[in-house]
C-alpha cells in the first residue's frame, strides 16, 4: 500500500513547492479548469488552491469519491502516485481517462529518486520514502511518453519533474 505525503517537518517546504510549481504549469488558478486530484492523499492541493476540486485516493478515509468514471474533469493532477502503480495500472488508469475525456490535460509529479533525493530523505529523517515504489523514474516517464505529449517540464529541486501533458 501506498503512503500519504506529511506535509509537516523540513520536508513540508519541498512538498508545498512541489504543489505550487504544479498550480502554476497547470494554471489551476483558473476558474475554467475542473481539478480532479488523482491520490489526492490528504487533499493538500485543494487547501493550496482554496477552492472545490474533486478528489481521489485509492484510500477510503482520503477519497471523497468511489471512482472517477462519472466525474467531469478536464484536467487531472497525478503527483508522486505512478511510481507505486504497476505498468498495467498506469496503462489501464490512461486508457479510462481517455474514456472519460480525451482532451484532459495532465499535470504529473514524478520523483526522481537520484542520489540528492536519497541524501535528502535521511536528512529530513523521512528514511522511508521511496518505500512501495513499483516503477523507476526512467520507467514512469517512458510509460507516459507512449500515451502523452509532453507540452512543458519543470525541474523542482533536481528531485522531481512536473510534467504538463496531453493525449497523443
Amino acid at each position: 500500500m501506498s503512503k500519504i505525503t506529511s506535509y509537516k517537518g523540513i520536508s513540508k517546504f519541498y512538498f508545498e513547492k512541489i504543489l505550487e510549481e504544479i498550480i502554476k504549469i497547470g494554471d489551476l488558478n483558473n476558474d475554467n479548469k475542473k481539478i480532479l486530484d488523482y491520490g489526492c492523499g490528504e487533499r493538500e492541493l485543494q487547501k493550496k488552491l482554496n477552492k472545490k476540486i474533486f478528489n481521489y485516493d485509492v484510500r477510503p478515509e482520503c477519497s471523497e469519491l468511489d471512482n472517477i468514471n462519472n466525474i467531469d474533469f478536464n484536467t487531472i493532477i497525478i503527483n508522486h502516485v505512478l511510481m507505486y502503480l504497476s505498468e498495467v495500472e498506469i496503462h489501464d488508469l490512461l486508457t479510462r481517462i481517455y474514456q472519460i475525456n480525451p482532451s484532459c490535460t495532465f499535470i504529473i509529479g514524478i520523483g526522481k529518486q537520484n542520489l540528492l533525493s536519497k541524501i535528502a530523505k535521511n536528512l529530513t529523517l523521512n528514511f522511508n520514502a521511496h518505500e512501495g515504489t513499483l516503477l523507476s523514474y526512467n520507467q514512469q516517464l517512458e510509460l507516459i511518453k507512449k500515451r502523452l505529449e509532453i507540452v512543458n517540464l519543470k525541474n523542482v529541486y533536481y528531485m522531481t519533474d512536473i510534467i504538463y501533458a496531453k493525449f497523443i
